[in-house]
């Protein structure tokens, strides 16, 4: 896998090393990061060092630690993105994106990252569609919407979160909509 840095103005998106799993074992043990994801709330290290490596090794599967650049040059991880069902040249799904240090929360970041993504998977890997779920009440959908994806439908009961199932939305954005939105 090549190196890679994607830029925006505030933050610097990296591929995900070993180093930065303990930072995301830890985010994800908060209940304000996990709330709408499937992570169990009692997920173990050597569960998340498993799906680590398990993406790691999956062509279809790319992971992503975001980075806050500081003013002295330096930077400091706030959040993370997995990318699952890549085929290059036609999809993917942005299927894990947050801002994981509770400071950092509600400055854009989050849509900073989105973009970059996005970018990166329309310009970069010649994507013709880009998708992604949540769960019903998620406040990241408002984004999602901001941002051009439109929704296909509800996957009732598809994901399971400690023993209860949660309906997911699908949202999507093809390629000519992302081209669209920047003429």
């Amino acid at each position: 896998m090549i190196h890679m840095i994607l830029e925006t103005k505030d933050l610097l998106i990296k591929r995900t090393v070993f180093e930065d799993l303990d930072t995301f074992y830890q985010w994800e043990r908060i209940p304000e990061v996990t709330k709408f994801f499937s992570i169990k709330d009692d997920q173990t290290m050597e569960e998340l060092m498993d799906k680590y490596f398990a993406d790691k090794a999956d062509p279809s599967s790319d992971q992503f630690s975001v980075f806050l650049k500081q003013p002295d040059g330096g930077e400091k991880l706030i959040g993370r993105i997995v990318l699952g069902d890549i085929i290059e040249g036609w999809k993917g799904e942005i299927w894990r994106i947050y801002i994981g240090d509770l400071a950092e929360r509600g400055k854009g970041y989050g849509q900073q990252s989105l973009e970059a993504m996005m970018k990166y998977c329309f310009d970069e890997l010649k994507f013709e569609r880009l998708y992604l779920d949540h769960y019903t009440g998620n406040p990241a959908s408002q984004l999602y919407l901001k941002l051009g994806f439109q929704y296909e439908g509800v996957l009732r009961s598809n994901c399971r979160k400690n023993g209860v199932l949660y309906d997911v939305h699908l949202m999507s954005m093809l390629k000519d909509e992302y081209y669209c939105d920047k003429m």
